[in-house]
């Protein structure tokens, strides 16, 4: 099993700093960056994945950017991967888009993950002018561009979001043959097609082990579909982690669906459930920001 934090909502530099290198230290295969550019001030009750569609994070929670906040990690670490999770596609340009992962694999020498969503916010797309209504579509059209750009030396695309020809696209990502690896973040039918037919790993958030397994049979119908082998898509569950015996309290705040909050032996028979259902990854964020507690938090998990 390979273990992925998601890195806390700090704006210190020397907090995130000592974070990421406390998690490679331990041996961690990665951290993850989330990406919300604004936050709607009046609340929703949309949120897929709270008991009443509130969002976990208030609208004075920070939100770095998540490239820029990646960058600013690889710099401080050596081994560890990097990824989003997930850059809400829509948001951006995909030519740009390709270009700011592209040049952070280069940097990292090939550290990034490309975790990628449609996202669900609208008030935040009509802040930023991005397509809410096909951010389906322009979701798959981006995915596609950004494989092109990655591969090929001379390219072009004429889909209903986006086109363009007779462009190159230089430095390629280190990674190869087919470029940064794609991890498609939601929890839908849709979610899954969309990894079979553009991705490499379906990277589900805030879902119970049962949930995934219920999943399986599409994803394997999908594969013979798609003409995917089944050994190609692989399997990152994300949920929030808390310990409730190594004396750190939990807090107030709202909880996402499926947070894994129990004690330690609890936490381990759930893994083994995860590891028995075929799930490689496991993506952990915290109910702590504090970066002491955070640390005692992923020693614990890696002592297990």
């Amino acid at each position: 099993m390979e273990y992925g934090i998601v890195l806390p909502k700090h704006i210190d530099a020397d907090e995130l700093i000592k974070f990421a290198r406390a998690a490679e230290g331990l041996g961690f295969h990665s951290l993850w960056a989330a990406d919300h550019i604004v936050l709607p001030v009046e609340e929703t009750n949309l949120y897929p994945y709270t008991d009443d569609g509130r969002f976990t994070a208030n609208s004075q929670d920070p939100q770095l950017d998540a490239f820029t906040l990646l960058s600013f990690i690889a710099s401080q670490t050596n081994q560890i991967n990097l990824g989003t999770s997930v850059a809400i596609v829509p948001y951006r340009n995909p030519i740009v888009q390709a270009k700011m992962f592209a040049s952070l694999d280069v940097l990292t020498k090939g550290r990034v993950i490309c975790g990628a969503g449609v996202g669900w916010w609208k008030e935040e797309f009509a802040a930023l002018d991005a397509p809410f209504e096909k951010r389906g579509l322009a979701t798959d059209e981006y995915l596609q561009i950004f494989k092109l750009l990655w591969t090929s030396d001379v390219t072009e695309f004429h889909g209903e979001t986006y086109e363009f020809s007779n462009i190159a696209f230089f430095p390629k990502p280190v990674q190869k043959p087919e470029g940064i690896p794609i991890w498609i973040g939601g929890h839908t039918k849709r979610a899954v097609r969309r990894t079979v037919k553009y991705g490499n790993t379906w990277h589900p958030t805030r879902l119970r082990p049962d949930e995934i397994e219920n999943m399986l049979p599409f994803i394997d119908q999908q594969c013979e579909e798609y003409g995917r082998k089944r050994d190609e898509i692989t399997i990152s569950l994300k949920r929030t982690l808390h310990f409730t015996d190594i004396g750190i309290e939990t807090n107030s705040r709202i909880r996402s669906q499926a947070a894994l909050i129990d004690s330690t032996h609890a936490v381990i028979e759930d893994i083994k459930r995860c590891e028995d259902l075929g799930i490689k990854n496991l993506t952990f964020d915290f109910q702590t920001n504090k970066t002491e507690e955070c640390i005692k938090i992923m020693e614990h998990l890696m002592d297990t």
